[in-house]
């Protein structure tokens, strides 16, 4: 598998404080590792999540259609932001032997990114819609962008 690259053009970097490089460095991370040994770890998919940023906060998207929001579970310990749950595969079918072919991907998943040290962990807000969950996460006050006037 073809390693994935946010910016193919760069050159391997040192570990970064800026949440947009590690999330680069992750994805790159995962693509090595993507193998079916990742299923044996007891993870079976993974979301696929959009970051952005704005001037008061980081956005975190997440694609995780096919669940309940009770079924998710968002944490941050030591400045790490973790995704994780849990996609249970119905088994109405399966009962009557009528299941004959599957794409849908049940089971485990878990994300995690480091958060910059300049955000208010404390002021953290996820919402559930429509299969998307969606977290913004709050800039402290010192660290959010203004502009300085030139005399």
């Amino acid at each position: 598998m073809p390693m994935r690259s946010l910016s193919p053009w760069s050159a391997r970097r040192l570990p970064s404080s800026d949440l947009f490089n590690q999330f680069e460095e992750f994805f790159n991370d995962m693509d090595r590792l993507n193998s079916p040994a990742l299923r044996g770890a007891g993870m079976d998919f993974t979301p696929a999540v959009d970051i952005d940023e704005k001037d008061n906060a980081y956005l975190v998207t997440a694609d995780i259609p096919g669940m309940k929001k009770e079924e998710i579970k968002v944490d941050i310990n030591d400045n790490v932001l973790t995704i994780s749950g849990e996609r249970i595969k119905e088994v109405k079918n399966e009962a009557k032997g009528e299941s004959r072919y599957s794409e849908r991907v049940h089971g485990k998943f878990q994300r995690s990114f480091s958060l910059p040290a300049h955000v208010d962990a404390s002021k953290v807000q996820a919402a559930f819609q429509d299969g998307v969950l969606s977290i913004t996460i709050p800039k402290a006050e010192g660290a959010r962008s203004h502009s300085i006037k030139i005399q």
